[in-house]
This record gives structure tokens, sequence and C-alpha cells, in this order.
């Protein structure tokens, strides 16, 4: 995918699975800004997946694993 976040079911399957990213959730998940302000865009941006995808990302069950913009794949953390 040209745009996506990926994260790791916890436990011991390690399955992980990657989600769409629209334009402008990329270009904020790619904005630079400090460790504060990066927990509000991806509580944002997670939110909207939640929504779009009808799966609770960011409720526990997930490990953050990386997100891919425009081709290039970074650590989320």
């Amino acid at each position: 995918m040209k745009n996506c976040v990926t994260v790791k079911l916890n436990g011991g399957s390690e399955y992980e699975e990657s989600y769409y990213l629209t334009e402008g959730e990329a270009l904020a998940l790619d904005c630079k800004g400090n460790g504060a302000f990066q927990n509000k865009v991806w509580n944002i941006i997670a939110s909207h997946i939640n929504w779009r995808e009808q799966m609770c990302i960011n409720g526990g069950g997930f490990q953050l694993v990386s997100y891919t913009v425009n081709g290039v794949t970074k650590p989320l953390h």
C-alpha cells in the first residue's frame, strides 16, 4: 500500500494488519512535532481508522508497528 499504518496483534500470534491511510491522514502522520503533538495526531487518525474500518486499533489489543507514506516505511515509535 502506498499510504498505510501497520499494527501487530498483542499475544503470541504476531499477526500484522495494515490499514489504508487517506492523503490527509498520511500528511498529518508524517508531519514533524514533539511527542505530545504526535500522540494527539495519532489518536485522531486512529479514530478515523476505527470509524472507517470498524476496527478498534487504539483499544490496547494492538501494538503500533510502522507507517508508510508515499511508499516510504518508518517506525511509529
